[in-house]
């Protein structure tokens, strides 16, 4: 699928993802065949971007260690739980345990060892939640974490951003040289009143509130909002997977791609250099879609990640063996490598 601007339909793509209203309530299923009256409507209900399929998109096997449509219950459940969440009124977020619960399961059971795919993100704060908890998990499946212990971090996850519920202030692509030193100060105090709200909360373990305070900090200190050098792993972790999954989302920054999230998670002053290697190993340069050029001059797309990060299976564009198209698996010692992205 690709991320499209609304602006841009000509009419009869297809929805690749449901397009949602804040409040969660989902107004076109996927598989919709858009009409080009619909760019009025999407426009003035404020839904600027949507995802349509593209015409490889039946070769592609992205790699989101969850199906698909399993990933989209988790999102949806945490929508759901957290758009309706009022300031210290926890009562509803105990369902949190049990949706981190699952989580656990379900990565339990997946012994993918593709690269994982990151790819057309919005700035869904729900879909970011998810994917940097996937990444959190994987660092921490590489860290030997007991199911307790993941199930801990998984929960600290799930609320590290409750904070936004409390605060007006734009996150999305956002830059803090265009905001007021008002919204930056309201943009960061998210973490406080996330901790605040549930500091007291026994059904809450202490680590998950430590994470959900520290996911801003840095491990020099340079980090808000106490500038603190946490020790804890769990909350190393989440430093580096929300770090990078903003970055690629843009949540809390100006929307970058792959290459520029690893660059600054490459900081090891500021993010712990062991678990950025990780990272690097199990996530795919080439996110499943991207079109490339490989040193032989011809054209293609990723349809799927290898256990090489960076060398995925691709499939040439414009060629055809009869009536199947070639693929080419660039895992392979001889095989050609990709020189850029198009």
């Amino acid at each position: 699928m690709r991320e499209y601007q609304v602006s841009e339909l000509k009419g009869n793509e297809v929805l690749a993802k449901p397009v949602c209203l804040e409040n969660g309530n989902i107004i076109l299923e996927i598989g919709t065949v858009l009409k080009q009256s619909y760019k009025e409507s999407l426009t003035s209900l404020n839904i600027q971007k949507i995802f349509i399929e593209e015409p490889f998109e039946k070769y592609e096997k992205a790699n989101l260690y969850f199906d698909k449509n399993i990933f989209l219950n988790f999102e949806n459940d945490l929508r759901e739980i957290l758009s309706h969440h009022v300031y210290k009124n926890n009562q509803g977020l105990k369902k949190l345990k049990k949706l981190a619960e699952k989580l656990v399961t379900v990565f339990e059971k997946t012994e993918e060892k593709r690269a994982l795919d990151v790819r057309n993100r919005t700035s869904d704060l729900y879909e970011h939640t998810i994917s940097m908890t996937i990444l959190v998990m994987v660092l921490g499946r590489e860290y030997g974490f007991s199911r307790d212990r993941m199930a801990d971090a998984v929960l600290g996850c799930l609320l590290h951003d409750l904070g936004y519920c409390y605060v007006n202030v734009n996150y999305k692509n956002c830059s803090y040289q265009n905001m007021t030193p008002t919204e930056i100060y309201d943009l960061k105090r998210h973490t406080v009143l996330g901790y605040t709200a549930l500091e007291k909360e026994e059904w809450l373990p202490e680590i998950s509130k430590k994470m959900i305070l520290s996911h801003h900090e840095k491990l020099d200190g340079s980090g808000y909002p106490l500038r603190q050098r946490n020790k804890q792993e769990e909350c190393r972790m989440i430093q580096i997977c929300d770090t990078f999954d903003c970055a690629v989302s843009g949540i809390e920054c100006i929307k970058k791609t792959i290459y520029q999230a690893f660059e600054i998670i490459s900081d090891s002053n500021k993010y712990e250099n062991h678990m950025e290697k990780i990272l690097k190993k199990k996530i795919g340069i080439y996110p499943v879609g991207t079109m490339v050029k490989i040193e032989n001059g011809k054209a293609a797309v990723v349809i799927s990640q290898t256990e090489n990060s960076q060398a995925p299976i691709i499939l040439y564009t414009n060629e055809k063996n009869g009536n199947h198209m070639i693929t080419e698996n660039l895992n392979r010692k001889e095989a050609p490598k990709i020189i850029n992205i198009m």
